[in-house]
């Protein structure tokens, strides 16, 4: 079964149908899960034992397929006493699947590992600016620097971030007596969560506050209802009032019931990626009883309980590709 994810959000914190989710610090696991299931990925066993000296539970991992490149794997990995994410992996590995000594590939095939590298580094580096890049770092750059492709970027978007990418490419293969040095196709890319223990200390969400960010949704829901984009502009952050546009408030009345009541089914305060604290609030329908819901609505409020995201989560079953 498919999912097809409808959803507006002012602000880009945690966006499901996109490929990747860089925001490790605001996304919970189970909307990292939930991305995965949008794309028709499929979740696949945890074979090998994992060590972790961190906390960390067994990652749970998921397969994507590609064309002309070796299939995506992404591994998961989060704390075992509260699911806080610790890092992810996203991993594109010939050896993941053919296991086999020389094994060696077309020009056609490295020209596309290549060109999926470049094309994620240009993409990440639109958001988190230049990375600090390394080339032909490995002993096989130096062993055949002409037919061989090896670099590595880092981004540090904060003190508690690090997105890290590397690529080998290579088909040299040499065997010296019991040594071999096999030809590799890789990309791997980290998403890292590095805060300290002292800074993943968030503040709890108390009663009171609860009480009265319910009010003030209760209040941007009535203004969005009746179309008065100018009040429902009054809720809005100034982070994104001078992004926002007519059209995108009009999307999101449409993609919201505004007819049926919702229920409170999530609470809690989430770190942002410039180590600002957010408070996030998701809803789903009363009437629905399905687990996990059909539809949710994903509510951010900044320090000041201006909203600076929402976002309608509709999931339907897709009968066609």
């Amino acid at each position: 079964m498919k999912y097809i994810i409808i959803g507006i959000l002012f602000i880009s914190t945690s966006v499901f149908g996109q490929e990747f989710n860089f925001d490790i610090h605001n996304t919970l696991l189970a909307e990292y899960l939930k991305m995965e299931e949008s794309l028709g990925s499929e979740k696949i066993p945890t074979t090998s034992n994992h060590v972790s000296f961190g906390g960390n539970a067994q990652p749970i991992k998921y397969l994507r397929k590609e064309k002309v490149i070796p299939d995506l794997t992404t591994f998961y990995f989060f704390k075992k006493a509260d699911s806080t994410m610790s890092y992810v992996l996203y991993e594109w590995d010939v050896y993941n699947f053919e296991k086999q000594d020389n094994n060696q590939k077309s020009e056609k095939f490295q020209k596309a590992l290549i060109a999926k590298y470049k094309g994620l580094k240009s993409d990440i580096s639109k958001n988190f600016g230049q990375p600090k890049v390394k080339k032909n770092y490995s002993n096989i750059s130096r062993l055949d620097s002409i037919n061989t492709f090896v670099e590595s970027s880092t981004w540090k978007p904060n003190d508690s971030t690090e997105i890290e990418m590397y690529a080998t490419i290579s088909n040299y293969y040499e065997k010296r007596g019991a040594s071999t040095i096999n030809p590799v196709h890789r990309i791997r890319l980290y998403i890292r969560n590095q805060a300290k223990e002292k800074e993943k200390e968030i503040p709890k969400l108390d009663e009171n506050k609860l009480t009265e960010l319910e009010k003030i949704k209760t209040n941007f829901f009535t203004a969005l209802k009746a179309k008065d984009l100018p009040k429902s502009k009054e809720f809005l952050s100034d982070l994104i009032l001078e992004k926002v546009t007519d059209e995108q408030i009009n999307i999101l009345i449409e993609n919201i019931n505004f007819n049926k009541q919702t229920e409170l089914i999530y609470s809690g305060i989430q770190m942002g990626l410039d180590g600002s604290l957010f408070t996030l609030l998701q809803y789903k329908y009363s009437d629905d009883n399905s687990s996990p819901p059909n539809e949710m609505i994903k509510l951010i409020f900044d320090d000041k309980d201006k909203v600076v995201g929402i976002q309608p989560i509709k999931m339907q079953s897709k009968i066609t590709d």
